[in-house]
């Protein structure tokens, strides 16, 4: 039986403007298991990327108790949320953030420099990440001589570099023609059938349906079922 990894119990997150408090998350529940690709599905202001941010750890939702690997996220303090971040958690973003001044291969090595890991390591792990990700011969490249698609497995090579317990992507082909977009989705789906745990924030149907559950987000609610195409 599938290991729980991530449990979020009655999430809500509220912000105030002014007199006035927009409740953005209104008590999401959501659970997943070690090995799942899990796409959550929703349209802009649906709430998804409030959603993220949490399971993240870069925000806090208002109430509600969130559980990482078996740990309250509300009981960490700043220096073992930045650890969670930095070791658990792999980051891919739509933009990419790649370090323009840096090559490929001094991108992926940046959370090994967080997480103290020494320089020979450092470069020996950077290296084998980057040929599995099959660029091999774009280690010295700068992003600004690499295509999209290259800059985007650049940074998922990033963010597993660490063995994170979770893949966390937000819109990961947003910034992609269709074609290069499909070929990311393969990526994912070789770490997934690794074990790699993938979480994936998308607008796009045809994207989610590549994951094996869809939850939908819509006015801060969460529901589970078929998705059908658009």
């Amino acid at each position: 039986m599938a290991k729980e990894i991530l449990t979020m119990k009655n999430i809500v997150k509220e912000y105030v403007m002014g007199d006035e408090i927009s409740r953005v998350l209104k008590g999401i529940d959501l659970t997943v298991e070690e090995g799942e690709f899990l796409a959550v599905l929703g349209p802009s202001g649906s709430g998804k990327s409030t959603l993220m941010n949490i399971i993240g750890c870069l925000d806090v939702p208002t109430s509600g108790e969130y559980i990482l690997s078996g740990r309250k996220i509300a009981d960490q303090d700043e220096k073992s949320l930045a650890h969670i971040r930095s070791k658990e958690i792999g980051f891919i973003f739509q933009s990419f953030h790649l370090l323009q001044r840096q090559t490929a291969l001094e991108n992926v090595e940046l959370p090994m420099i967080y997480a103290n890991v020494k320089e020979k390591e450092r470069k020996q792990r950077a290296m084998e990440v980057l040929e599995k990700v099959g660029l091999k011969d774009k280690m010295d490249h700068y992003p600004n001589q690499m295509s999209g698609g290259q800059q985007q497995r650049v940074a998922i090579a990033r963010s597993i570099v660490n063995n994170p317990t979770i893949l966390l992507a937000d819109e990961p082909t947003g910034a992609l023609d269709q074609k290069t977009g499909a070929q990311v989705m393969e990526l994912f789906h070789e770490l997934n059938d690794e074990g790699r745990c993938i979480i994936m924030i998308t607008h796009d149907v045809h994207i989610a349906q590549h994951a094996k559950r869809i939850v939908r987000i819509l006015d801060g609610n969460i529901s589970e079922g078929v998705v059908e195409d658009a």
